[in-house]
């Protein structure tokens, strides 16, 4: 068997899903590909899915679904990727014109830059350079 060559999917979990519809399509421009009000919204980013659930809503037994149940409790972590810090920089002036606190600003041991901010559920979003792990 070979690895896996992706990530397909990223998923958390938000409390109130119209406002983190708003936040990731308002914010970051991502397309919405599929929602159900009070369940999920699911957006596309490049050639990746970020799937944002109800975890409530989640975890609850459906018959008519053989989906495995899944959800969690409290925020979660994940990282967009950018080419450069002058991108990440390009974010951080973004969120600051929008209102939005920039949480940390990290230069890495091998020179890569992050910038890191909560989304209306508290996910911690980061913003990082694809040098960071050095991808092939």
């Amino acid at each position: 068997m070979h690895p896996p060559k992706a990530i397909l999917e990223t998923v958390i979990y938000a409390d109130d899903l119209n406002a983190a519809e708003r936040f990731y399509h308002d914010v970051f421009g991502l397309e919405i590909v599929r929602k159900l009000a009070g369940q999920f919204v699911f957006f596309r980013c490049g050639q990746q899915m970020l799937l944002i659930f109800d975890p409530e809503k989640s975890r609850m037994a459906d018959p008519s679904n053989p989906i495995p149940r899944h959800g969690t409790n409290g925020s979660g972590h994940f990282c967009f990727r950018v080419d450069s810090k002058t991108e990440v920089d390009r974010w951080r002036d973004h969120f600051l014109s929008l209102g939005i606190e920039v949480e940390h600003y990290q230069r890495w041991s091998n020179g890569s830059y992050s910038i890191y901010i909560r989304d209306p559920s508290g996910n911690s979003v980061e913003v990082g350079e694809a040098g960071l792990w050095n991808p092939q």
